[in-house]
């Protein structure tokens, strides 16, 4: 459903939310056990650019908390003789400034971080944004989206998993824990295929973001990425490829999602996450869609020295 291109009301709400989780966040959100984290990064530009037109960021800016975030320049300012990816860029390197100094400060607000970079940004551009929060001593997760990147975070709720994705195994073995989807950012779209997006001309703002915030707890992996990764891989892709790889290192999982979603945009015959979406708009595509694929995982693990192959957070 295409969301309204306005909302005063809306800022409001939001704003009030977000207010009542930073100053008391009701019990029920809140996680008793802390947590450390690990991370991974990776990052496949489209093979027919130049560049890579993504940004990310993955940082810590106190003791106890820590973000990461993926910003997906829109390649349309290309025909216009412009740089998609000197809009990203900056937009990821003004928000982590804006956060580390929230951080100082004792406080962390995305929704403000957001809207301070756009509105200070001056590179002419536009892209979408998705943020991720980790309180390490709560485990409270906070998540912030604009447009059609993504934040989901998968928990391990028993069970074995099983399939194939084409990624290494055989099908139909039992292969460990089986992690469920329980928590999806919105996807946020004027129209198909049309973003909400942060930038030059654009009547989107931050405070058209999808606010999210709910306990994480030991176990949660976060998956951060930008469209490459969601139009390629299915909920049921992404399930079965951390399940597959529980206990691994969050970097050997990002570059698996990253190298398997390219891997299948490639593939003119796999019927994809992007075509089955073109299709419900009476649009007709065939295959997977090429685009830059950017990564972030990070997993919460119980308090403690990390172990090796870990990235520390």
């Amino acid at each position: 459903m295409m969301a309204l291109m306005t909302s005063g009301g809306r800022l409001g709400v939001s704003r009030v939310w977000l207010s009542a989780l930073t100053v008391a966040a009701p019990r029920r959100l809140i996680a008793s056990a802390a947590v450390r984290l690990d991370f991974g990064v990776a990052s496949l530009p489209d093979p027919s650019k130049k560049r890579g037109e993504d940004a990310h960021i993955v940082s810590r800016g106190s003791a106890t908390r820590a973000w990461a975030a993926v910003f997906d320049g829109v390649g349309g300012w290309s025909r216009h003789g412009i740089d998609p990816s000197r809009y990203s860029r900056k937009l990821a390197r003004i928000v982590d400034v804006e956060l580390h100094r929230q951080a100082a400060a004792g406080e962390l607000r995305l929704r403000d971080a957001l809207h301070a970079a756009a509105t200070t940004n001056a590179e002419v551009g536009s892209c979408t944004a998705c943020l991720a929060a980790v309180d390490t001593q709560t485990s409270l997760i906070t998540t912030l989206n604009v447009g059609d990147s993504a934040v989901w975070v998968l928990r391990q709720l028993g069970g074995a998993a099983t399939g194939s994705t084409g990624s290494g195994g055989g099908g139909g073995e039992e292969r460990g824990p089986v992690f469920s989807l329980v928590h999806r950012s919105k996807v946020q779209q004027h129209a198909f295929n049309t973003p909400y997006q942060l930038g030059t001309q654009s009547r989107d703002s931050a405070a058209d973001a999808e606010l999210g915030v709910f306990a994480g707890r030991a176990g949660d992996v976060i998956v951060l990425a930008s469209d490459g990764l969601f139009d390629n891989l299915s909920e049921a892709d992404v399930r079965l490829l951390v399940s597959e790889r529980e206990g691994k290192p969050a970097q050997h999982i990002a570059d698996t999602l990253a190298y398997v979603a390219q891997r299948f945009s490639f593939d003119p015959h796999r019927q994809s996450p992007f075509e089955l979406e073109a299709a419900r708009h009476g649009i007709d595509f065939k295959g997977g869609k090429v685009d830059d694929t950017t990564v972030v995982v990070l997993r919460l693990l119980p308090d403690g020295p990390a172990a090796d192959g870990e990235r520390a957070l």
